[in-house]
């Protein structure tokens, strides 16, 4: 079965073909590197078992059945993609965006919705792939199962925040995703970023701590990782967002991570800069810690994944 390819259609500035393709106290406040080229990593073991599938619409009467590599490629070719990735026998899904131009290394930007939200939703509200047209974006799907605040039975889709839960079955998406990401498209493997909303937050704390050896910097909106986790995280450059009213999340709890993120990044708070409200610290080696401090609730202002992105154009894997 064939990808149907649409007209193209102009969106923030992207020019770019869409093809329909079928169906990532303190406790976590989530629950709701630079310079230089590419190196290899090396694939996890969750990973390994893990294939790609496409399920597409069918061929016009009369022509001929590409074979499954065919149908696979077309899920990686430039354009936007819902992608099914096989993960222990579990289907995931993820809205994949591949950039016009693939000729060299491109950064990869990994986006994990908030609990009950889907990848389509939040690329809708933060369209990384218009604010940093060279980058791969993918925006995952969450399952359901993690209990949040506002959803005490997890009856609505979410993401693992502890290690072990759901049998670590976001990690191995991650892993998965990744790993068929740099298979099939030039991923400079320096310039991997993850950021999440809410408990997607949640997850990318997570994600920094167990797989940060291979991720440049992470963006924390609306939730903050834990000290727990802080302490045992490699010193990457963090972005977090925070609101002052926000009634799920609330800020008391939020803000107490930002002094033990100074202390772990070694960032120097009497040399911050203030622009507006954002709040930038660097510290050895380039890593830097920036804080938007806004006065609104769980919702990030539009004016965020911008600076998301501008931020991590900053740091690279290596460097700071």
């Amino acid at each position: 079965m064939q990808p149907r390819v649409m007209p193209h259609v102009r969106r923030a500035g992207v020019h770019r073909p869409l093809a329909v393709a079928g169906l990532a106290a303190l406790a976590l406040a989530a629950g709701c590197g630079s310079g230089g080229g590419s190196q290899a990593t090396p694939i996890p073991q969750s990973a390994v078992s893990s294939t790609t599938t496409v399920v597409a619409a069918g061929p016009a009467p009369g022509a001929a059945t590409p074979t499954t590599s065919a149908v696979v490629a077309a899920a990686y070719a430039p354009g936007r993609h819902v992608v099914s990735f096989d993960v222990n026998g579990v289907k995931r899904l993820a809205v994949v965006v591949v950039p016009t131009a693939v000729s060299k290394p491109l950064p990869l930007v990994f986006v994990f919705h908030g609990h009950g939200g889907t990848g389509a939703n939040i690329e809708r509200r933060f369209d990384i792939e218009g604010l940093w047209p060279a980058a791969i974006v993918v925006y995952p799907y969450g399952l359901v199962g993690h209990a949040g605040k506002t959803d005490p039975k997890g009856v609505k889709s979410g993401w693992q925040t502890e290690l072990g839960e759901s049998g670590d079955r976001d990690l191995a998406f991650y892993d998965a995703m990744l790993a068929t990401l740099q298979s099939k498209l030039p991923v400079d493997t320096r310039r991997v970023y993850a950021m999440g909303h809410s408990n997607g937050s949640g997850f990318v704390s997570l994600l920094l701590n167990q797989r940060g050896s291979g991720i440049a910097a992470t963006a924390n909106l609306s939730g903050q990782p834990s000290a727990r986790l802080l302490a045992g995280d490699p010193n990457r450059s963090m972005f977090m967002a925070m609101g002052i009213t926000d009634p799920i999340v609330p800020y008391a709890n939020q803000k107490r991570a930002i002094p033990l993120a100074e202390h772990k990044l070694g960032v120097d708070p009497r040399s911050a800069t203030v622009k507006g409200f954002l709040r930038s610290e660097t510290g050895p080696d380039n890593v830097e810690l920036d804080v938007y401090i806004y006065p609104g609730g769980h919702t990030p202002p539009a004016e965020v994944p911008k600076l998301v992105v501008q931020f991590f154009q900053r740091h690279t894997l290596g460097a700071g």
